[in-house]
């Protein structure tokens, strides 16, 4: 696992303030909170509200809760976040923050906007909805800040991306160091234009995140897709309806794609191969695949190519993976189960209590050492 240098202890002492006072506005009244650290913003639904939401948070010292009450924000530029602090609303779908005019993000950290040379500092969100208005290539969130945490937050109908971890800033510069151990849990995110969850890395900085528990639905590409997954869990999500592949995760090394649920990936394709799970593996360290369940019940077209889990790819060295207990229950006779190719380098692979049915290859190899059965 990457770690962070002891300068940033601060960091965390600060994220650690803010997650406990979050946690009161869950089950207390925010009248216990002391005045300096609760920053209470009131949107009036107007073309006002950016500025006035963007005021509160620049107003704000660390370790603050910035909380947006109930109502809806008209939104007419994106808004930067801070680190070290918290931004919640009341409950997820009674605080809105609703996109109101062309702009590349709703929500971005002040570290990408800023073009920072490293990450930010800590920050989470929770408990609100963002809109956006399915034009242009809008993205919902993009954080380019460690130890993120997002949850129980809606994104909805933007032209670009639901979600963004990226090591990349507004003008494209790359970050010099890691941006590690961020958790995304409990969202819904529907009707991307692009990708429902995404991981920009150009290098190999955006690793050993948490992406559970999430519903994502109706992306125009992948529900999922991670230029780099190395040391990350992607487990217990719902994807369904996605245009592209269900989980594209490059890169894997010491990851974990398991319990997932992923139903109809490649919809109305009229060609091109469409995967389930698909990944490229980095040698070395192993990764798993376990229990999930993929089907496609409503999402093949005749013309297209049907992989419900494969691997592309070994990066260099010796891939190793293990492959347990997932369920594939497949629709027409072309296609394919498991396929597994390690490219020009080596990949082994232990597969075994899976369970196959309805398609025409269960599996199929390439440059691989296949043992454990199926």
């Amino acid at each position: 696992m990457k770690t962070r240098p002891a300068t940033a202890v601060i960091a965390v002492i600060l994220l650690a303030t803010a997650a406990i006072l979050s946690a009161v506005l869950s089950g207390v009244s925010t009248s216990t909170i002391s005045a300096p650290y609760l920053v209470k913003v009131t949107c009036d639904g107007t073309p006002s509200d950016s500025a006035t939401l963007q005021r509160a948070i620049n107003a704000s010292r660390p370790g603050a809760v910035i909380y947006i009450q109930g109502g809806t924000c008209m939104l007419t530029h994106g808004i930067s976040l801070l680190g070290d602090r918290t931004y919640t609303g009341g409950v997820t779908t009674g605080t809105v923050l609703q996109q109101d005019a062309r702009m590349a993000y709703v929500l971005a950290s002040a570290a990408y906007v800023g073009n920072n040379s490293t990450t930010g500092d800590p920050l989470a969100i929770r408990d609100l909805t963002v809109a956006c208005d399915g034009a242009g290539g809008t993205d919902g969130i993009i954080v380019l800040n460690w130890q993120v945490d997002v949850d129980h937050v809606d994104v909805s109908d933007c032209g670009g991306s639901g979600i963004v971890d990226t090591n990349t800033t507004e003008n494209g510069g790359e970050i010099t160091n890691d941006s590690v151990n961020s958790r995304f849990d409990n969202n819904f995110i529907t009707n991307s234009g692009q990708y429902g969850f995404e991981v920009q890395d150009s290098g190999n900085s955006v690793t050993d995140g948490y992406l559970d528990d999430n519903q994502i639905a109706h992306s125009g590409k992948d529900s999922i897709h991670l230029d780099n997954a190395a040391g990350w869990n992607i487990s217990g999500n719902h994807l369904y309806s996605d245009g592209q592949d269900g989980i594209n995760a490059n890169r894997l090394f010491g990851t974990t794609i398991s319990n997932n649920y992923i139903e109809d990936f490649g919809a109305k394709q009229r060609s091109g191969t469409w995967y389930g799970i698909v990944a490229t593996v980095q040698g070395d360290i192993g990764s798993t695949i376990f229990s999930n369940k993929v089907f496609n019940r409503i999402g093949e077209t005749a013309g297209a190519r049907y992989v419900y889990i494969g691997i592309t790819q070994t990066d260099y060295g010796t891939g190793y993976l293990s492959v347990t207990g997932n369920l594939i229950v497949g629709v027409h006779s072309s296609d394919v189960g498991f396929s597994f190719n390690g490219g020009s380098n080596k990949l082994i692979v232990v597969s075994s209590g899976n369970q196959v049915v309805r398609v025409g290859t269960v599996r199929s190899d390439g440059r691989v050492t296949v043992t454990g059965g199926t």
